[in-house]
């Protein structure tokens, strides 16, 4: 097999049942193991993780972060380096804690009033974002060629 990249997007499904550090750390040495045993069938691979987006949950009346995403996105990108992947940050590039609800509220609409789910314009804009990071690092990579 000739593959030249594998990318990975993991974090988003895990979030409603992270209720502990210690699951979240499980949780990372999991997926460490993951992309190891993927790095023996296609060992001459590069790998990307994608980490999670910002998800919210209801709390009294305002929706917020939930509460393990941070810990769980660290996770991620630890093993992801561990294992010499590169990591592509979703839930900073779109603000950070807290930044659904700027995405649910925009005009239009980036986010889904679930709060979790991208509308197709915000897919979209994270799709750039990502086709522009690929960019970027071709760039820099060309220029140490150079």
């Amino acid at each position: 097999d000739d593959v030249a990249m594998i990318m990975l997007q993991f974090g988003g499904n895990t979030m409603p049942g992270m209720k502990s550090s210690a699951q979240v750390n499980d949780y990372g040495r999991y997926f460490k193991g993951q992309i190891r045993w993927l790095k023996t069938i296609y060992p001459d691979a590069a790998f990307l993780v994608i980490g999670p987006s910002d998800m919210s949950l209801k709390d009294g009346l305002d929706f917020v972060t939930y509460p393990f995403l941070p810990e769980v996105r660290d996770a991620l990108k630890a093993a992801a380096f561990a294992e010499g992947a590169a990591y592509w940050d979703i839930y900073e590039a779109m603000g950070g804690k807290n930044s659904m609800p700027s995405w649910v509220n925009a005009a239009p609409a980036l986010a889904a009033s679930d709060y979790v789910h991208f509308t197709n314009s915000g897919a979209q804009k994270i799709a750039t974002w990502l086709f522009e990071a690929f960019n970027e690092a071709e760039s820099r990579i060309k220029s140490r060629m150079q």
